[in-house]
């Protein structure tokens, strides 16, 4: 909408991942490489800098940048100037930069992950989007639009939702945000479909179909209350197993937050990605290519 509403709706938008691309690829990606650069640069490549000159470029996930890259990216946006990997040569270029993040990039400056100055540069006009459990009744107008998109692909009459599963929507948490209400609209419909004896006309989702819960929280424990090492229940299971088990949720929810983005959830568990490769393969989690 920015783009199409300014100047420069005439021109390129281009967009690119920051967070599905290896750290290796980044710089060319968003620089380009002249012939030679490196091994596989057979031919001078374009990066999407110049892609998208006089028009917009927008960096998603641009809180997953590398700090060396950060720093290549500062010089283009405070110059216009940029050199092609493996180039001496000066492009100059023209663009209006969008930067996207779900990361608190004030944050990640505290932390030393994010530079300061590109921080700065950056914050011109921040727009914050709120999670979806923060927007009230939104996730109801949403659910309508993943409703319809489910209607027509399973040749329905009306595809619709029961009050109550209306009411396990809006108490859900909902920690994959919109991209897991569009998959839970899609899955509970196609669970819905399979209870039929016979292909109906108009379905109803009902809570059940759904399988949501609300997030459940903790009891504070008095603070008077003392407990010996022998008064806590034995656990039903061996300790490994519930480890496992934890340690799968903790991969599986990181996994949901990043669209299966294998580089990105194990920057946010702050593993190495061979090491949390290994690790989901030991917990029975398949890696998807996406990501990867």
């Amino acid at each position: 909408a920015l783009h199409a509403a300014s100047p420069r709706a005439d021109k390129p938008l281009v967009t690119i991942n920051c967070a599905a691309l290896p750290d290796s690829l980044v710089e060319s990606e968003l620089f380009g490489h002249v012939k030679g650069a490196f091994s596989g640069a057979v031919n001078d490549r374009r990066g999407k800098f110049e892609l998208a000159d006089g028009g917009t470029l927008l960096l998603d996930e641009v809180g997953e940048l590398p700090l060396l890259v950060q720093a290549k990216l500062l010089r283009v946006l405070q110059s216009g100037q940029l050199q092609r990997v493996g180039s001496d040569r000066e492009h100059r270029v023209d663009v209006r930069l969008i930067a996207a993040t779900n990361r608190d990039l004030a944050e990640e400056v505290r932390k030393g992950r994010f530079r300061a100055d590109l921080y700065h540069r950056l914050s011109v006009y921040p727009l914050r989007v709120p999670p979806l459990r923060e927007r009230g009744r939104d996730v109801l107008l949403l659910s309508g639009a993943f409703l319809e998109e489910n209607r027509s692909r399973l040749g329905l009459r009306n595809l619709r939702l029961s009050a109550d599963a209306q009411a396990a929507l809006l108490a859900y948490d909902w920690p994959g945000n919109v991209r897991e209400l569009e998959h839970l609209i899609s899955r509970s419909a196609l669970k819905a479909m399979a209870k039929q004896a016979k292909r109906p006309s108009i379905l109803t989702l009902s809570a059940a179909d759904l399988g949501l819960e609300p997030r459940q929280e903790m009891p504070p424990v008095p603070a008077q209350e003392t407990r010996r090492a022998d008064s806590f229940p034995v656990p039903p299971r061996p300790l490994r197993e519930a480890v496992d088990d934890y340690q799968r949720s903790l991969i599986a929810a990181a996994l949901v937050r990043h669209n299966n983005n294998w580089a990105a959830a194990a920057r946010e568990l702050g593993v190495d990605r061979a090491n949390l490769a290994r690790l989901a393969a030991r917990l029975g989690l398949r890696q998807t290519t996406s990501g990867s």
